[in-house]
């Protein structure tokens, strides 16, 4: 039987190199094999961070525990890394974890949950390997990558060639650990019994719900499992992470609907049709003319504010895709440089629209996102604005475009759209829907309060209270600003 010597590997770390990389040929693929991480590691870690998602997050209503679940599978991370990792690379990722988690630290809802997931994928990506360049491909990639590593682990533990495999792992990992879980658990009981503080800190945890799993306690299990192994198995998912590059045939662009004939007519008659629209608006909207008997500034507003940004949408799609023809004609150019910036104006109009609109009826969600949404529109058409002045690549729009989205993203998560509404519909003279108001979340019930205790009678007669966290795992920041200010606020008012 021959024997193959791989780049100076021992020839016993070749034998036992499945349980090494979780891949019985990763050796022969992969020159890094050496540096990958081993199975008996990683499931020394695994059992431990299940048990605490179990306990932190099983049947808990969302609050601090989901962040603190997070930064432990980033600390596991972290440490099954090692010294693989730079000290530059090290601070990245210990920054932008807290960035992560910080807004479910504030409060759990869709938008901070789809905040930590992103930067949570993002910073094991960079924990893996990848670089700046790779690293938004390799966050996708990295939970597909994950399940279809777990499961590789998995298979190769239990269909080893001796057939010794698992029996193999399990010895190894009692040899390791029976000792030390034995007595460490002894030693644990003996100092309970002496520390009363202690034995009370326990008898705290106890009564988490520990009990024997049920089918859906299990099923949480399981789902948790393939999370955990992905943030465990990052250097052996290096290569899985990286995308293949594919081969692009070039050749000579077709010209079909669109072509330099049509956009030539087609940004004069858009200019034409949008010098008209932003004339209309200087006239009514800042010019202070009256509006024809039967409209209303608010009926002019709303019917104005949602539309126009829509145009604006697809005017930039149109000049995206026009950039081919109008790169290489200065006249072509000006022209639709002209039109992008009357979209910016018509943008802005919808702005004052939808302001008019608020000062009669007042705010709601919708209206608050439509405003958000409208200054991101505003934004990425004078993104396209100046990439066609400075001829720029559709690439450095993405990336600045999808950067100004992700920042003001998250700072929307950090804001409480709640106590924002509540404030302005309280303070201004506006046609008030109660229903609306009286139903906002927790951070609006302090405002409403202090305005009852005003007005001296009810607003709201059955209005959803602050409802105070049962334990420290359902706790969130703003939930206690909320609680505290009603707190002093009682107090105030008791005699």
């Amino acid at each position: 039987m021959k024997t193959f010597l791989i780049r100076g590997v021992p020839l016993a770390m070749q034998q036992d190199g499945w349980w090494m990389n979780g891949n019985t040929r990763a050796d022969t693929r992969d020159p890094e094999a050496a540096s990958k991480t081993p199975q008996t590691g990683r499931l020394a870690l695994l059992i431990p961070l299940i048990a605490l998602g179990d306990v932190l997050v099983w049947q808990v209503f969302p609050g601090l525990s989901l962040a603190v679940f997070g930064a432990a599978i980033l600390v596991a991370a972290l440490w099954v890394a090692g010294k693989q990792i730079s000290g530059q690379r090290f601070g990245l990722v210990a920054g932008g974890s807290v960035l992560a988690l910080l807004p479910l630290v504030e409060l759990v809802q869709p938008l901070s949950l789809l905040i930590a997931i992103c930067g949570i994928s993002a910073m094991l990506a960079l924990l893996a390997g990848l670089n700046p360049a790779e690293l938004g491909s390799g966050a996708l990639r990295l939970w597909p990558m994950g399940l279809r590593q777990t499961f590789d682990d998995a298979g190769h533990m239990l269909r080893h060639k001796d057939g010794a495999g698992l029996a193999a792992l399990v010895q190894r990992m009692l040899m390791g650990w029976l000792v030390p879980i034995t007595l460490g658990l002894v030693f644990l009981l003996l100092l309970l019994e002496a520390n009363p503080i202690a034995q009370g800190w326990a008898d705290a945890v106890w009564r988490i719900d520990i009990a024997l799993p049920n089918e859906d306690r299990l099923l949480f299990w399981l789902c948790l499992l393939p999370v955990i192994w992905t943030a465990l198995s990052l250097t052996n998912m290096r290569e899985r992470l990286r995308a293949v590059p594919r081969a692009h045939k070039m050749g000579p662009a077709r010209q079909g609907i669109i072509n330099p004939a049509s956009v030539t007519r087609a940004l004069v008659l858009f200019n034409a049709v949008f010098a008209l629209q932003t004339a209309m608006d200087v006239i009514y909207l800042y010019g202070g003319v009256g509006l024809p008997e039967g409209i209303t500034y608010a009926e002019y507003a709303h019917r104005g504010a949602y539309p126009l940004v829509i145009t604006a949408l697809l005017a930039g799609g149109f000049a995206l895709l026009t950039r081919r023809w109008t790169d290489g004609n200065r006249m072509l150019r000006a022209l639709l440089m002209f039109w992008v910036a009357q979209n910016v104006m018509l943008v802005v109009s919808s702005l004052v629209r939808l302001e008019l609109y608020v000062e009669v009826y007042g705010l709601t969600h919708l209206r608050v996102a439509a405003a958000i949404w409208m200054g991101l529109v505003a934004g990425g058409l004078a993104l396209i604005l100046w990439q066609v002045w400075r001829r720029h690549r559709n690439g450095w729009l993405m990336l600045r475009g999808g950067a100004m989205a992700g920042v003001v993203l998250y700072v929307c998560a950090l804001v409480s759209f709640d106590a924002v509404i509540a404030r302005y519909n309280l303070s201004h003279p506006v046609q008030r829907d109660t229903y609306h108001l009286c139903w906002l979340g927790d951070a609006a019930q302090p405002i409403i309060a202090a305005h009852e205790f005003k007005l001296g009678r009810p607003l709201c007669h059955a209005r959803y209270r602050v409802r105070a966290p049962q334990d420290w795992r359902e706790w969130g920041f703003r939930n206690w600003r909320a609680l505290s200010s009603l707190r002093d606020m009682q107090a105030e008012v008791a005699p």
